[in-house]
């Protein structure tokens, strides 16, 4: 005996449910940031804390980036593999760098201006270069 069968989401259904689970995340990520913000020495507490917290942005960061193109939001892809690769190098790191936390801030703000706007697709030309500009400030940052 089977169920009833379900009729399949559309695609704004889909993006709709996209969208309301990474304001969750969107939220989480920014109390982690406020967290890291609160951070002012590098004492061993300090540092095992910066790296629980970062190590949890990665990993919301990397669901953010992997769901976004499949569900209409590209830009979100882009912008959370810089802001991934910028996490992954912060892990590397002895001491939380304050310009790190410019580009945390600046890699958020800019994925909830997608997500309450609703920015599917390839998104303005305005979005483009913010996300290629948060790409080159983020290579620039891992290479020293």
């Amino acid at each position: 005996m089977t169920g009833p069968s379900q009729v399949p989401l559309t695609d704004d259904e889909l993006a709709d449910l996209y969208k309301t689970g990474v304001e969750e995340d969107l939220f989480v990520l920014e109390g982690l940031l406020n967290d890291l913000k609160s951070q002012t020495d590098n004492s061993q507490n300090n540092r095992d804390s910066i790296e629980e917290a970062v190590k949890q942005a990665q990993g919301i960061v990397h669901n953010v980036k992997g769901q976004g193109s499949s569900f209409g939001y590209p830009l979100m892809t882009e912008i959370g593999l810089s802001y991934h690769t910028l996490l992954k190098f912060q892990i590397s790191q002895d001491t939380l760098n304050p310009a790190f936390l410019k580009l945390y801030e600046a890699h958020l703000t800019t994925m909830k201006s997608i997500v309450s706007n609703e920015i599917r697709g390839e998104g303005p030309e305005l979005l483009k270069k913010v996300a290629a500009s948060l790409k080159e400030k983020v290579e620039l940052v891992c290479q020293t």
